[in-house]
């Protein structure tokens, strides 16, 4: 046989469990809790100011930099403006014909009793005009032309003639050198 029981259920009472906590208890932690707090506050303010200075410290830094960037872009400025010009002498060198090194070499050579009024280049011969203060400073004249072997192939007196300049007896005179080629 089966027994159903159909009387209500009974309800035991529960037993609410209730933990006490003090008062002082709440306090401590409420204490402890705002201290902590505090610490963190404070160690918060001095990482933000140990980065405020950083940035500060970074910020100089680029503005230093920044000056020496200039320094370098012109410095580049100026190596390459020096590199032009430099390329630009190594060409005129180069393009410098036997006229140019012919009158430096004559101009090197020419002494001091000697005045040259006129210089005249003809096919295959220049012809050089000037003043001497005697017979031996076109003499020399001549002997440093002839020393100019590569440049001037011969060296010929065209003429010489007495002439007074200023009061000064001077001796006018012309050569005619041989230029090779």
């Amino acid at each position: 046989m089966i027994k159903i029981n159909l009387l209500p259920r009974e309800e035991r009472p529960r037993r609410k469990i209730q933990v006490r906590v003090p008062q002082a208890a709440i306090v401590v932690v409420a204490i402890v809790m705002l201290g902590g707090m505090v610490v963190y506050y404070r160690a918060l303010r001095g990482e933000i100011e140990g980065l405020r200075s950083d940035a500060v410290a970074t910020r100089n830094e680029i503005a230093k930099n920044k000056q020496i960037v200039r320094l370098v872009e012109q410095y580049l400025r100026d190596k390459q403006q020096l590199q032009g010009r430099l390329t630009l002498i190594q060409r005129l060198v180069t393009a410098q014909g036997a006229s140019v090194r012919l009158l430096d070499g004559i101009s090197q050579m020419l002494p001091n009793e000697v005045w040259l009024v006129g210089m005249t280049k003809v096919p295959g011969k220049l012809v050089i005009q000037g003043y001497a203060s005697s017979h031996f400073g076109v003499a020399n004249l001549m002997e440093a032309l002839a020393r100019l072997k590569p440049t001037i192939g011969g060296v010929e007196l065209a003429f010489t003639e007495r002439q007074l300049f200023e009061n000064k007896p001077v001796e006018r005179f012309e050569i005619i050198a041989a230029l090779p080629g």
